[in-house]
């Protein structure tokens, strides 16, 4: 059990990370090539933070 500093903190990041998997998913549609295959690769990354972080919240609740 996380005590509620560390609940708000879970929370937290798991928001952020979800605002990072959409202005990723939006930067990997840029015009530009080299940017969008950088994000493309990043987002890869960011999803999966992303999900670990959600799967912790719910095994935590």
């Amino acid at each position: 059990m996380l005590n509620s500093q560390d609940q708000e903190n879970l929370l937290k990041s798991s928001h952020a990370a979800s605002f990072l998997v959409q202005d990723l998913n939006a930067l990997a549609k840029a015009d530009n090539p080299l940017l969008a295959e950088l994000a493309i690769e990043l987002l890869r990354q960011a999803s999966q933070l992303e999900q670990r972080l959600k799967r912790l919240e719910t095994l935590t609740r």
